[in-house]
């Protein structure tokens, strides 16, 4: 299928009002970036002798237990545990603050009500923990010498600018993302669209296809994604539709816009775009031509025209 076939009666796309979004970084930020920072100096040493306490690193054995039943996935050995991670359900962590190498601890705490695993949601269980070494974290002031280590910077003032520096730059870089999405969001919403219902279908396929193939690759099912969310399989068509059709539109309006604007793509825009893809996918460029087809080659060339009639929007708007 082709984003051509739908049709676009296009709105006045040149000089948008868009609001101003000023870009500020306050001092309070870059003291707090700068003290995240340091953690990449941090070192750890045994604290045999010690008590836990937030920010140790500890390693458990550990039994989970519901109506002294043990339950299933509720159990690890040598499990390595920062406290303070929130890694583990609520409570669970504060029980270990206070306990020494070789102690055995009940810790005692409820499942969350909205736990993906619904035959454990809002039950009680009793985890049995061993805990069998302790690491404590030790986290250097910050100096010249801490810098050099963590940055391209020799000085602390050096690296206070460097941070500033990419601090503004996040900023800016979502600044005009959100610029982007407000200019095209406005676009097709004064636009006259009509897309096909199949159309429709076959992209929010492709959109469920892509979402269970990353959650494939992280080791979870489609069902295990609606049951975190709480969603019906109703609910996820609904969403998916949604996003294909904004999708659809955004797409067919950025088409059409380069299309009156007399935008085209030279080869080797098309050639570098397929070449950072191919990297992307450890394929070498013939091998990403015959995957994607025609088609998808020509997607990847639409795509580019998306992305310089989204340029040519942005810079024509106006901020108020």
């Amino acid at each position: 299928m082709s984003e051509q076939k739908i049709q676009v009666k296009l709105a006045d796309y040149k000089g948008v009002n868009v609001q101003k979004r000023p870009v500020t970084v306050t001092e309070q930020e870059v003291l707090a970036e700068l003290e995240r920072a340091r953690s990449y100096a941090s070192v750890t040493k045994d604290k045999e002798d010690g008590q836990a306490a937030m920010g140790d690193q500890i390693v458990i054995d550990f039994v989970g237990y519901i109506d002294d039943q043990p339950f299933e996935g509720g159990d690890g050995t040598e499990y390595p545990l920062v406290l303070g991670s929130n890694t583990f359900i609520p409570g669970f962590e504060e029980q270990l603050v206070g306990a020494r190498v070789g102690d055995q601890v009940d810790v005692k705490v409820p499942f969350p009500t909205n736990y993906h695993a619904k035959e454990y949601a809002g039950r009680d269980a009793v985890f049995k923990v061993t805990v069998k070494s302790l690491r404590a974290t030790i986290t250097p002031e910050l100096s010249d010498e801490v810098v050099a280590k963590i940055s391209p910077c020799k000085t602390i003032e050096e690296f206070k600018g460097y941070v500033e520096n990419e601090i503004r730059r996040f900023k800016e870089d979502q600044q005009l993302q959100e610029k982007e999405n407000e200019v095209l969001t406005k676009i097709v919403e004064a636009s006259e669209l009509e897309i096909p219902e199949e159309m429709i279908r076959g992209r929010a396929q492709i959109l469920k296809n892509s979402l269970e193939g990353q959650l494939r690759n992280g080791g979870n099912t489609l069902q295990d994604y609606m049951d975190y969310n709480n969603l019906s399989p109703e609910q996820l068509e609904e969403y998916l539709t949604h996003d294909a059709v904004n999708m659809l539109k955004g797409q067919a309006v950025l088409l059409e816009i380069a299309r009156a604007e007399g935008m085209a793509y030279t080869e080797e825009e098309l050639n570098e775009e397929l070449f950072q893809m191919a990297r992307g996918y450890q394929m070498t460029i013939g091998e990403l031509q015959k995957m994607l087809g025609d088609e998808g080659v020509r997607m990847v060339g639409d795509d580019i025209l998306h992305k310089k009639a989204l340029d040519f929007i942005v810079a024509e708007s106006v901020e108020v």
